[in-house]
């Protein structure tokens, strides 16, 4: 339980700098085949995920697992180390991953509601952004600027809307610790505003691009597709013509080795 008086709010702004020309030079280093779909379809629309601290199932769980450790990739991306290490500005964080939204992208209205997150703060690292991606959190929208560090209540109801440019964050998840605790102190609280057309936005399903359904989802689509005695090429065709979101962010277009890769990867 987080201390009185130190309950998450939306939306803080920490006085923390941050050495945008450092962190976008090691984004940039990130070669495009790790990214995958964001394993939330139905919520987190339009979004790459890089997790960088979780668990290794490559499931779900990895974001709120008990048992972490840090993923291969996190070794060669210095600064990134540093502002989730222990000794770091915020105190270690517990799990860190990478969020890209496409253009115009939106996430729907949600709460994070698994009870591992209550404790923690989560705190966003803007790498690259838009004036008009905002993060909605209680009807109240605020753009987060570059530069900086944020953070939220992430159990309120919230969303994103995104502008005409890519949104790329650093995210992680920390305990409640004295550096934090030092940070909370010196952040800035801003209200946000309510504009109604994000509000909109981030409620209007039928605007959404879904991001990837998930392993299990799409295995017993297959297996659904294969009774009707449907052959590989067909399914993929299936899939591509009903525009079925793909694993990797960066793939358009399904082939048989994304199927059969898909029918071998347990459950």
């Amino acid at each position: 339980m987080l201390p009185a008086g130190y309950e998450k709010k939306s939306f803080r702004r920490f006085s923390q700098p941050i050495d945008l020309d450092r962190l976008r030079s090691e984004f940039d280093a990130i070669p495009d085949e790790v990214w995958q779909a964001s394993y939330w379809g139905d919520i987190h629309c339009s979004v790459g995920m890089l997790l960088l601290r979780g668990g290794d199932k490559g499931t779900q769980e990895d974001f709120y697992c008990e048992r972490v450790s840090d993923h291969p990739l996190l070794a060669s991306l210095d600064y990134m180390r540093e502002l989730i290490a222990p000794d770091g500005p915020f105190g270690g964080a517990t799990y860190a991953f990478l969020f890209r939204m496409r253009p115009n992208g939106v996430t729907l209205v949600h709460r994070d509601t698994i009870e591992r997150w209550f404790d923690m703060y989560r705190i966003h690292v803007p790498i690259q952004t838009n004036p008009d991606a905002y993060l909605i959190a209680d009807n109240r929208s605020q753009h987060f600027a570059a530069g900086h560090a944020w953070t939220f209540d992430n159990q309120s109801r919230h969303g994103v809307v995104n502008g005409d440019q890519e949104r790329i964050h650093l995210i992680f998840d920390v305990e409640w610790n004295p550096r934090l605790k030092a940070q909370i102190d010196q952040a800035d609280l801003l209200p946000g505003e309510v504009i109604q057309a994000h509000i909109d936005r981030i409620h209007a399903k039928e605007n959404a691009i879904p991001s990837y359904f998930g392993d299990p989802v799409v295995r017993q689509g297959i297996q659904r597709l294969r009774a009707r005695g449907l052959d590989d090429a067909q399914i993929v065709e299936f899939f591509n013509t009903k525009r079925v979101p793909t694993r990797n962010y960066y793939d358009q277009h399904w082939t048989v080795e994304m199927i059969r890769e898909i029918e071998q990867t347990s459950a």
